[in-house]
């Protein structure tokens, strides 16, 4: 049976939109990508609402947390639950940053251009060797690309990756799988890029 990985997806004026790249990505490594829809509007979510984004998650063996642009009650919710329930939880750009402020972080605006690029490979990333990340890509520094307007300033989750002072990578290695990163994965078909993927769909 093929493995379901949901999406939160990110509302988009009036619809709600899935990166497609992050879903032909699921495709490729033979899962079911499953759109994780929030039942109301961007402001405080009630329990009851969100026990209907609980039932949608647990149709998911595990979940991506996609990029965007804010984020909003339900994402912090959606965090909280994931980790607690140790959901395999895979976080991109804006998915890292939430991961990031549900557990003690805030952001910041992007004081370097550098960091603001609409191409491939833009920076290096340092990672840190006793990360899980590390393990996973048993690589020191990789080059990323980049396209976020903002940056996580603190968190309370171990950051494990970083570029110039910005925080690239954040985990919890005694979840089974509970990592953010900055960049975007889906969009670089590299060794990186691969292994990221296989390693989060292996755990499931």
């Amino acid at each position: 049976m093929k493995k379901k990985i949901g999406i939160l997806v990110r509302p988009n004026l009036d619809s709600y939109t899935i990166n497609r790249e992050l879903s032909d990505k699921i495709c490729e490594y033979n899962c079911i990508p499953i759109g994780i829809i929030p039942t109301c509007d961007e402001g405080n979510m009630s329990d009851v609402a969100f026990q209907d984004m609980i039932d949608m998650i647990s149709m998911c063996d595990g979940v991506i947390l996609q990029g965007g642009t804010d984020y909003y009650d339900y994402d912090i919710k959606t965090v909280q639950y994931l980790y607690q329930n140790n959901i395999p939880t895979l976080g991109i750009c804006l998915g890292m940053q939430t991961m990031g402020c549900t557990y003690g972080g805030k952001l910041g605006k992007i004081v370097s251009d550098n960091h603001h690029q609409l191409m491939d490979y833009v920076h290096p990333v340092s990672i840190q060797k006793n990360s899980k990340l590390y393990s996973i890509l048993q690589k020191e520094t990789i080059i990323v690309n980049s396209r976020h307007h903002e940056q996580l300033l603190c968190t309370d989750l171990p950051v494990v990756a970083t570029c110039d002072g910005v925080i690239e990578a954040v985990e919890d290695s005694n979840k089974k799988f509970f990592i953010g990163v900055q960049w975007h994965p889906e969009s670089i078909d590299d060794a990186n890029s691969q292994i990221l993927f296989q390693t989060f769909f292996d755990c499931i």
